[in-house]
């Protein structure tokens, strides 16, 4: 099961987006593994809201990677309904970082539960510590007023 994370002190980051049809399988709902795009999403306007943006780690020469990934499924969703994804930092290593997230309703309604994990490596694959600015960047948002 997925640990949440909700230290009081820390400050979520939310984005929201409509479900489309074609994330949609068979049984018409949203397919399992759209939700790690969703998870994906999420990070990129987070990394986006925190003034960096992905260019910003090749330029650093450290890429993060996704090295685990964990998503706990509560509830079905289906066709044009709001979704809210939030997500925190969970922890952090030397060369680490773990975020933790809720998928939500618009009602608040939690329907998923996820971790990803995520190394950050240079060109080459090798791992390098996590970027001194990157790190920076998420203190300062985690512990800044809404």
């Amino acid at each position: 099961m997925v640990a949440t994370c909700r230290p009081e002190s820390v400050r979520p980051f939310v984005t929201s987006f409509v479900v489309r049809t074609y994330e949609l399988d068979g049984f018409r709902h949203v397919n399992n593994a759209v939700f790690v795009q969703y998870l994906e999403a999420a990070r990129g306007d987070f990394v986006r809201a925190i003034g960096l943006g992905y260019a910003k780690f090749h330029d650093w020469a450290a890429c993060p990677v996704v090295v685990r990934v964990e998503v706990d499924y509560v509830s079905p969703v289906a066709a044009d309904e709001e979704l809210t994804v939030e997500l925190r930092v969970s922890s952090w290593r030397r060369t680490q970082v773990e975020f933790v997230y809720e998928v939500r309703r618009a009602d608040g309604a939690t329907i998923a539960r996820a971790m990803t994990r995520h190394a950050f490596v240079d060109p080459h694959g090798a791992p390098v510590r996590v970027p001194d600015p990157f790190r920076r960047a998420v203190e300062t948002w985690a512990t800044s007023a809404e």
